[in-house]
């Protein structure tokens, strides 16, 4: 791995932190700060290195963007009540190291995670398990967009560095 690599390793710790966030997510319906806040710190972290060695700043503004404008959007779901900020801290991280990569992977990522995560609670009700007032853990599905998004940038890092 080189130096421009660099910037698939928040994607990596993101999918290291997956199994935790997802665990604690559905027993206890939030995401610790020391999880969200970690994995947010050292996306800023490693983005901002590799741009610094790269000279890639149209990807450090591509991650910045889509980090705020996460955040932005997030914040005002979460003062209506929609979403948990343990969830807008982990898109924020997912989003910035993913449009790092291209500025369509946040999107497509939050696209698969919510439709997982509809699918899944429109079955729940018709099974009788779920209430429409229901609340479900979205972090576990939210991971699994990201973790199928990021499959894709880190595949074309590890056949670069074979070739």
């Amino acid at each position: 791995m080189t130096i421009e690599h660099l910037s698939i390793l928040p994607l990596l710790l993101i999918a290291v932190l997956a199994v935790p966030l997802s665990w604690i997510d559905i027993r206890e319906h939030r995401l610790p700060n020391r999880y969200t806040y970690s994995a947010l710190l050292f996306t800023v972290g490693c983005l901002s290195v590799a741009t610094l060695l790269t000279k890639q700043w149209q990807n450090l503004a591509a991650a910045i963007s889509a980090g705020a404008f996460t955040l932005f959007v997030g914040y005002l779901l979460a003062r209506a009540g929609a979403i948990g900020m343990g969830d807008i801290k982990l898109l924020t991280s997912m989003h910035a190291a993913l449009a790092w990569q291209h500025l369509m992977l946040p999107l497509i990522s939050l696209s698969a995670g919510l439709l997982i995560a509809t699918v899944y609670g429109l079955a729940g009700m018709l099974v009788g398990k779920f209430k429409p007032s229901s609340l479900i853990p979205l972090g576990p599905f939210l991971l699994i967009g990201f973790l199928g998004t990021s499959v894709l940038p880190v595949r074309a890092v590890i056949e670069a560095a074979w070739s």
